[in-house]
Order: structure tokens, then C-alpha cells, then sequence
């Protein structure tokens, strides 16, 4: 497991990693996945929840996992908050009104993610 984490979080998996899971929560609204009159029409049709909605949820969870493992390696645990509160102001109605709200924790998140602040062994 710690191989896995230490190979999916290291420095250059992470912000390729980040930046291409972030890359459909840009283009997914463009298609309707956070409206919240696309999904109520598509619930009161009988149709269940919008299937966009579902993999716009599914690319910001995954941007959370990676922040969550990145933060183990690198001795932040707290950055995982940043991908959450991207994930609230994208798809909480009335927040993902707020312009660029996600992009400045995205970006937050990358590059508090790539400072590496442990002691190097034998230091």
C-alpha cells in the first residue's frame, strides 16, 4: 500500500494526476452535469439523477483520493480541504455562482501540494 501511495503522490504524478482529473469539472458544466434545473427535471421525469452529475462527482472525488494522498506523503493532511471546498463551490447551487472560487482552490491545492516541507533522511 505506502508503494502505491508513495508512486500515485509523488511530486510529478500528482500535478499531472491533479491537473488532468480537473481538466472535466471545467467542461462538464458547459454540458448541464451541475444545473440544478437539468437534474430536478431529470429527477421529476422519473429518470434519477442526471448521469453528468454523477461523473462530474466521480473526476472531483477522485481530485479529493489524490489530495488525501498527497497530504499523507508529504506530511499535509489538511490539503485535502482544498479539493472539497472546489468540490462545494462547483456544485452547491448558489456557491457555483461565486466566479473562479474553484479554480483558486485548484490551484491552491497544486501548489501547496507540491512543496514538500519533510526532512530528507540522515538530515
Amino acid at each position: 500500500m505506502e508503494a502505491v501511495l508513495k508512486f500515485v503522490a509523488n511530486t510529478v504524478m500528482y500535478v499531472v494526476g491533479y491537473t488532468v482529473l480537473m481538466v472535466p469539472t471545467y467542461i462538464l458544466p458547459y454540458m448541464g452535469s451541475n444545473s440544478l434545473l437539468i437534474n430536478s427535471a431529470a429527477a421529476v421525469a422519473g429518470a434519477g439523477v442526471f448521469a453528468l452529475l454523477l461523473i462530474h462527482l466521480a473526476f472531483l472525488g477522485a481530485l479529493v483520493l489524490l489530495a488525501w494522498a498527497r497530504g499523507k506523503l508529504i506530511g499535509k493532511g489538511w490539503l485535502v480541504g482544498l479539493p472539497i471546498a472546489a468540490a462545494m463551490f462547483d456544485i452547491v447551487p448558489g456557491l457555483s455562482l461565486i466566479p473562479l472560487a474553484p479554480t483558486v482552490f485548484h490551484l491552491a491545492a497544486i501548489i501547496v501540494g507540491v512543496k514538500d516541507e519533510r526532512k530528507p533522511v540522515g538530515a
